[in-house]
């Protein structure tokens, strides 16, 4: 018996991330993301909590921008926003493709929080394995008997319409607002073509990364 299989386990990063000045110091060996002028504080710990903390800093706070820089002024005010990033399901099976110009698709829902003022992505950050022929021409249909596997995203913050190549760097997701539960579905959808090899199976691994936006 001759089939076609194509399993796509989805690795997921989840994190929170800081949203960085854009002014960081750093040297060979040391990187400051944020400093304050005052004359005490730091890291407090306990089992349960972590405080950061200042004692006596400067009393001019809000926000100051010119062309390159912004100066988030005020008690750890260079502290933007965090953000967390799930998936309703870490793999996906697209099942056996045994039959030319049949479409199989599968999907995942997505959920970003975040409280960043200036929104966040989410991309492809790395992929490995094997897969089929890339979708070049926006839609996985198989007409024509062409081989095509790409990806779909719905939801408020898409960044594309249409099916795309699943490539590492693509963006998948962009919000220039703080989110709360933000919802949206990630459909990969696979075509065997006339002339695609039989009796192959197919795994894919996709590492997607959700970040703060600067």
């Amino acid at each position: 018996m001759r089939f076609y299989k194509f399993l796509l386990p989805i690795l997921v990063l989840s994190a929170f991330v800081p949203s960085v000045v854009f002014s960081a110091m750093s040297s060979t060996n040391y990187f400051i993301y944020a400093d304050t002028v005052d004359f005490g504080g730091g890291l407090a710990t306990s089992t349960n909590y972590n405080l950061q903390d200042s004692v006596g800093g400067g009393d001019s706070v809000g926000i100051s921008t010119s062309t390159s820089y912004e100066v988030r002024a005020g008690y750890q005010a260079a502290v933007r926003g965090t953000i967390s990033f799930s998936l309703s399901s870490n793999s996906i099976n697209l099942g056996t493709l045994d039959t030319v110009g049949v479409v199989a698709s599968s999907s995942v829902v997505s959920t970003v929080d975040t409280n960043s003022d200036t929104g966040y992505t989410l991309s492809i950050s790395a992929i490995s394995g094997t897969s089929l022929g890339a979708v070049t021409d926006g839609s996985v249909d198989g007409v024509g008997g062409t081989e095509e596997y790409g990806i779909a995203v719905s939801g408020s913050h898409a960044a594309f319409a249409t099916d795309q190549e699943i490539a590492s760097g693509l963006v998948l997701l962009s919000s220039s607002n703080s989110a709360v539960s933000d919802q949206s579905t990630l459909t990969f959808k696979a075509v065997r073509g006339s002339g695609s090899a039989l009796g192959v199976n197919y795994s894919q691994s996709v590492v997607l990364t959700a970040s703060a936006n600067i």
